[in-house]
């Protein structure tokens, strides 16, 4: 199964079969409650993706699932935090794109995440949007390309950081479609937020539901939107497959991991609690209407999807010489 086929497909699991028979301890499973660790701040997408799956874990679990931010060293804090942990099924991580990003644009962190993390599930991917300054005068990406081709080296784009995932958007949509555009990176994806409302950048890949709020006021122009279909938040913006720019599907993403040596009867245990948490329509809701996409999926899915990033990811930063 290839990248883009996983974010278009929930692959079917059945949580009854997961949460069916299995040894002793792990129909025990959990006697008290689970840390889940965000390897981020509170406030952001994987919070906010942590906090209501980890509600619902815990409703049906029948114990509670803590989300504890063990913020640091872009995620590998939190990272470590639970791969460091005893396999018991107590410590969590539910973490995102950057695990696939790190080991390539930071390999002194020696993040490994296949070996040192037993993947749970994929539980939802984010397209992010492309959207521009009103004076930046085009109406799709086809001519946006050609005005930054018209304007060299006066169009800049920004972001939340260097190796961010939108960082990332920027540098391929720049490699694919010749665009001469500058990355500005800065202090948190807020700050690039607002220069780019204040004309001081023009354009901007970010997460949907952040600049919604100025796509609706007409304070930013809404080019298009990376994902393999449109959002149902903003069904009117086309996505960059439809624009001709098929190699620049992609998305944020989020899931669940556990520490390596996990027992494989814990694993589907855990991995049907996710499951039924995503099969809950009131849950899934939450996240839907965030302009997010639900995933499900075998844990051994998760593993190839993660290997699949690292690599797609990898020949980004390479061609764009970020190392």
């Amino acid at each position: 199964m290839d990248r883009r086929q996983f974010l278009r497909t929930s692959l079917a699991l059945g949580a009854g079969g997961a949460l069916g028979a299995r040894p002793a301890f792990a129909q025990t499973y959990p006697t008290r409650p689970v840390r889940v660790v965000v390897p981020f701040t509170a406030g952001g997408t994987t919070d906010f993706m942590a906090r209501v799956l980890s509600e619902r874990m815990g409703q049906i679990a029948g114990q509670n699932f803590i989300v504890e931010n063990k913020a640091g060293a872009a995620g590998v804090v939190g990272v470590r935090d639970v791969a460091g942990s005893q396999p018991d099924g107590y410590s969590l991580l539910f973490s995102d794109s950057s695990l696939a990003v790190t080991p390539t644009i930071n390999p002194g962190a020696k993040l490994d995440p296949l070996k040192m993390l037993q993947p749970i599930g994929l539980a939802g991917v984010f397209p992010s949007v492309l959207v521009v300054h009103p004076s930046v005068p085009v109406k799709d990406a086809q001519e946006l390309v050609a005005y930054a081709k018209a304007n060299s080296g006066k169009v800049n784009f920004g972001s939340g950081g260097i190796g961010t995932v939108p960082h990332l958007q920027g540098e391929q949509f720049k490699l694919v479609t010749g665009a001469p555009i500058t990355h500005v990176p800065y202090r948190g994806a807020a700050a690039a937020l607002q220069d780019v409302v204040a004309g001081q950048i023009q354009m901007l890949f970010t997460a949907a539901p952040t600049a919604l709020a100025f796509i609706r006021s007409g304070g930013l122009n809404l080019i298009a939107t990376t994902g393999s279909e449109r959002l149902a938040i903003l069904p009117e913006a086309q996505t960059l497959a439809e624009a001709g720019y098929k190699e620049l599907v992609s998305a944020q993403w989020f899931g669940l991991l556990a520490p390596a040596k996990l027992p494989p009867d814990l694993v589907t245990r855990v991995t049907g609690f996710l499951t039924a948490s995503l099969d809950d329509e009131a849950t899934a809701k939450k996240i839907t209407d965030q302009g997010g996409f639900l995933q499900r999926g075998t844990p051994d899915d998760f593993g190839r999807f993660i290997d699949q990033e690292i690599k797609r990811w990898r020949d980004v930063i390479v061609a764009a010489k970020l190392i």
